[in-house]
């Protein structure tokens, strides 16, 4: 994908939350851009700070125990941090959306499912309630929902988890956003509706030009979708580079181990390649690279310094002390 307009840039962010065992920090020194168009895949483990990242640039951290404590999300040339939450109720939903990661949990479940779409043309777009359902059944209609006028006064329990979903994908995109952040929209789904929910948003980047931050540990999802990946480990960003060329030349040893964990169908059966240990406990301070611990390839200089972010070329970059020179 060439240059094209930056829409998003989140420079040095950080996050933190109070808890009973003391400060975490749950984002470190977070900075990416997001081009106009593009779909941009952000993976990790869980507990490595995908979806709080995601959090943050909606302006939903929640506050207590979590708070941005330093950085930028620069969106249309303002910061996003500065806002009111007045100012972030008018971006969130309309100019940015989001699909959560369960939906029977974000669907409000004593509200039929069309006037859930319909609030937000309501509250965004200023139309009239008759006008506003008659929008939510052609979005309905447009996201793969069979006989969308009886679907739109059903109840969230009254749908499949794959209907569901395409519901909370219809809120998401009734506004027409400028960014659709899917934080792992197809988790728990068969594999048939998982491949129509990443047809549906692939269609709606390409007709709408609706830029996409998708948020997953499925690098399968993420080699069929993304234009570029950002893989995220305790907080940080530990590479970020095209896909076609993470997945064929990965650099950072916890991308290696990541790709070298997906299962392959062969002749001969082999055991299935791991990384040795968990994901640290966020209350605990690691000196030095936060993946040493776990890492092969680890030095003395690794357990006892930080490593720089090293740029290899104009788009891939990895922090590991391998590269430096």
């Amino acid at each position: 994908m060439g240059k094209t307009e930056t829409i998003l840039k989140v420079k040095d962010l950080c996050v933190e939350f109070n808890t009973v065992e003391g400060k975490v920090n749950a984002i470190n020194n977070l900075t990416y851009s997001l081009h106009k168009g593009e779909k941009l895949g952000i993976v990790g483990e869980s507990g490595s700070g995908k979806s709080v990242s995601s959090l943050g640039v909606m302006g939903l951290i929640p506050n207590p125990p979590g708070k941005i404590v330093g950085g930028e999300i620069i969106y249309k040339g303002e910061n996003l941090i500065d806002k009111t939450e007045k100012e972030m109720e008018k971006i969130r939903g309309n100019e940015i959306s989001m699909i959560f990661q369960e939906p029977m949990t974000s669907l409000n479940p004593i509200i039929k499912c069309g006037q859930q779409i319909a609030e937000s043309l309501i509250l965004h777009r200023g139309m009239k309630k008759k006008e506003a359902m008659e929008e939510a059944i052609r979005i309905m209609q447009l996201v793969g929902i069979a006989n969308p006028k009886a679907r739109a006064h059903e109840y969230p329990h009254q749908m499949s988890g794959g209907m569901r979903q395409r519901v909370m994908i219809a809120i998401a995109l009734a506004c027409h956003p400028d960014i659709l952040i899917a934080d792992e929209p197809t988790t728990a789904l068969d594999v048939t509706i998982q491949a129509q929910i990443l047809d549906l948003i692939r269609k709606m980047n390409k007709e709408l030009d609706t830029s996409v931050i998708f948020i997953t540990h499925d690098l399968g999802v993420v080699s069929e979708l993304c234009d570029t990946v950002i893989v995220m480990y305790t907080g940080r960003i530990v590479e970020k580079a095209p896909a076609k060329e993470l997945f064929k030349d990965p650099k950072h040893p916890y991308t290696k181990g990541l790709l070298s964990a997906i299962p392959r169908i062969t002749k001969e059966r082999a055991a299935l390649s791991t990384i040795e240990g968990s994901v640290p406990n966020p209350t605990e301070k690691i000196s030095g690279c936060s993946f040493s611990p776990r890492c092969p390839y680890a030095t003395d200089r690794c357990k006892n310094e930080e490593p720089p972010v090293v740029k290899l070329d104009e788009s891939r970059r990895v922090k590991c002390f391998q590269y430096v020179d």
